[in-house]
């Protein structure tokens, strides 16, 4: 008879998605996944699989818990459409900015430095960039029909524009740029709408 987990593997896969999110996948090490994880090699492999299965597993976590995923039921709700994108940024801007460690984004962290070498997981994150700018694209055509866009925009336009802003919105806070800054970038940006 097997002997059942010691440990919990949810908050396992929390502490090693920290681990990725802050250190990326290249510099991080076994050691560093299984101090943080507080579980032995047999254990994580058994459970997770190798280094890059509990990534890719980390990513999912990311994408459906604490990133994006979470964050992009703001657009889906009704009322009027540019407000809500306004929150749904300002949101993730608070996000980024009040974390003391500027970790940014794993997305856009993982997208820099694994996409242009690892195919398969640039093709999974792009779907993740392309969900994000669906939803800016739905609730902008609801914007242009409801008449709070102006006739002679392209929603699918502004929608690349503004998931290309919040990726390098993102890069700046990573890279230490003052809150003001990336504030006035994204206000900037946002004036496209109208």
């Amino acid at each position: 008879m097997a002997r059942p987990k010691e440990f919990n593997p949810d908050e396992a896969l929390d502490k090693a998605m920290h681990v990725f999110w802050h250190k990326g996948y290249e510099a991080t090490s076994m050691e560093d996944l299984l101090s943080a994880m507080d579980i032995n090699r047999g254990s994580l492999y058994a459970t997770f699989g190798g280094k890059r299965e509990l990534f890719l597993k980390a990513m999912d976590r990311y994408c459906a818990g604490g990133g994006i995923g979470s964050r992009i039921s703001i657009l889906n709700q009704p009322g009027p459409a540019l407000p809500l994108i306004r929150q749904f940024i300002g949101a993730m801007l608070g996000f980024g900015l009040s974390d003391p460690q500027r970790r940014g984004c794993l997305i856009t962290n993982t997208v820099m430095e694994l996409a242009p070498h690892e195919k398969d997981i640039g093709k999974k994150l792009s779907e993740r960039i392309q969900m994000l700018e669906d939803a800016f694209f739905k609730l902008l055509a609801r914007a242009k029909q409801e008449g709070e866009l102006a006739k002679d925009k392209d929603p699918r336009a502004l929608a690349r524009v503004l998931v290309t802003m919040m990726q390098g919105t993102i890069v700046m806070i990573k890279a230490g740029t003052p809150a003001d800054v990336v504030r006035q970038t994204s206000e900037t940006a946002l004036s496209i709408l109208g």
